[in-house]
């Protein structure tokens, strides 16, 4: 029994030590996702284990046959790439990352970008700049489409800033001209099904680093930053952002520890009996808080926030996907359609 108890907090330790592990976000473009056949230069891409990443170097091309493969950026960027297509890394640095759409599509999730970080995309005689939260679509014949959010757009010598519903030419004349953020594509649905994975994962990470690590601030192991962190009970990596909760452009949510944490409460909260109201006061009815959905107030139990809470130790809860695609998110998620 005794050594039953010290495998079983061995492997805990362990696990719980694995969760903890922020990814070291000293480069841009490391491969944590392929599906199908992926090529980096000359070599197969192969998935690794325990969290371990192919790194793209400058120059190198990463190409997809009948296959997709999902790329991160700087921290909060991630881009997809999908079938048939490839991208070159021009520069792999925090503060100057630089990637090349030189044939067929990839979409960019950017949920967060620190001030410090700069990622430029290229495709075509187009170069977009990302310094905020974005949706982007790109397509080296067909060009650039912005789903959510803006990006500057710099082609044929003049700067213009692309918004939330316009699309423009890579080349050629660079006319921007509206589109329906209705039509999506097997792409970006399923690129929309991964974002939410992602953030699926986040939760039960968070959790681990403000229960197990940050001595109730989130603060622990070195956690100083937002950055990539694994996540091995989910095999993959996810976002963990500094302080607070924010939106990615999909509309999953992606919460810090000590976020993480006042949410739970309220949940727990929730399932607990409500208390009778104190003399001489009523009940209050819920109301609504844009950041912490309905709730009461203290003299009454809490209600359960307006995003689920998963467990830390294992998988977490799902955000329940909206009618339509299955790709769609749940706060202004992905297009209609089927999905693919």
């Amino acid at each position: 029994m005794a050594k039953l108890l010290t495998a079983l907090s061995l492997g805990t330790l362990l696990a719980t030590s694995a969760m903890a592990q922020m990814a070291i976000s000293a480069k841009s473009g490391l491969v944590s996702y392929i599906e199908g056949r992926v090529l980096l230069g000359q070599d197969e891409v192969a998935l690794k284990m325990g969290g371990r990443l192919t790194e793209m170097k400058p120059e190198q091309t990463l190409k997809t046959e009948e296959g997709r493969a999902e790329v991160l950026l700087t921290p909060g960027v991630i881009l997809r790439v999908g079938e048939n297509s490839s991208i070159k890394m021009i520069a792999n640095r925090l503060e100057d990352t630089r990637v090349e759409l030189t044939s067929g599509t990839a979409v960019v999730e950017a949920t967060e970008i620190d001030k410090a970080h700069a990622v430029t995309l290229l495709v075509g005689e187009a170069a977009v700049g990302l310094r905020k939260m974005a949706l982007v679509s790109l397509d080296a014949q067909n060009g650039i489409r912005m789903y959510k959010g803006e990006a500057q757009v710099i082609a044929g010598g003049e700067a213009q800033i692309l918004r939330e519903g316009r699309q423009m030419p890579a080349t050629g004349t660079f006319a921007m001209t509206k589109f329906d953020k209705n039509e999506t594509d097997p792409l970006y649905r399923w690129a929309s099904r991964r974002s939410e994975m992602v953030a699926m994962a986040n939760v039960a990470s968070a959790k681990a680093m403000q229960r197990g690590f940050g001595g109730g601030s989130g603060m622990g192991m070195g956690y100083r930053q937002s950055g990539w962190m694994y996540n091995p009970y989910f095999g993959m990596f996810t976002y963990l952002p500094l302080s607070g909760m924010i939106n990615s452009p999909f509309g999953f949510r992606y919460y810090s520890p000590g976020a993480v944490n006042r949410y739970y409460n309220q949940y727990v909260q929730a399932a607990m009996p409500v208390q009778a109201p104190s003399m001489g006061g009523g009940m209050a009815g819920p109301r609504f808080d844009s950041n912490l959905g309905y709730n009461t107030n203290s003299r009454g139990g809490m209600a359960a926030p307006s995003a689920p809470m998963g467990g830390g130790g294992g998988a977490a809860a799902a955000p329940a996907p909206s009618r339509g695609d299955a790709g769609g998110g749940v706060r202004g998620g992905g297009g209609g359609g089927k999905a693919n």
